[in-house]
């Protein structure tokens, strides 16, 4: 039986570091993801937007802010660095729907890898209004 693939946001992977609303989703999510039972696709550009997220969040000292960095680097990630494809379909779903280029990167990878996207973000979630956008709180 082949794995299931998602592509996970940031704001679904920043719920593997602290505790807020849905966590225990995301951590199952990521827990299937560490046992071998999915996998997880990401463009490159998770690792800026968890790591903003990070640094302006007053839960996390700046140990842990750093600590999170090698933690990113040590999860098995399929990465996908945007191409022009890529960016064209960001672009076209963000003229459509009034919503940030970077927030349909995420979209549009999984698009292209022919998966499920999974957000916490729930007003991205309504204004998109898509059938491959699954809100984290929805998932499972």
């Amino acid at each position: 039986m082949e794995k299931k693939t998602l592509v996970l946001d940031a704001s679904v992977i920043v719920k593997w570091f602290c505790d807020e609303e849905y966590t225990d989703i995301a951590l199952r999510i990521r827990d299937k993801f560490f046992e071998g039972d999915l996998n997880v696709v990401v463009p490159e550009l998770m690792f800026y937007e968890v790591l903003n997220a990070v640094r302006y969040n007053e839960v996390f000292s700046k140990k842990d802010k750093r600590d999170i960095i090698d933690d990113l680097f040590s999860v098995d990630f399929d990465v996908v660095i945007p191409d022009r494809e890529i960016l064209s379909e960001a672009m076209k779903l963000a003229l459509k729907t009034d919503t940030p280029v970077y927030d349909n990167v995420y979209l549009a990878v999984s698009r292209s890898a022919k998966c499920s996207f999974i957000t916490a973000d729930e007003r991205y979630v309504d204004k998109i209004k898509a059938n491959d956008v699954v809100f984290l709180g929805d998932w499972g």
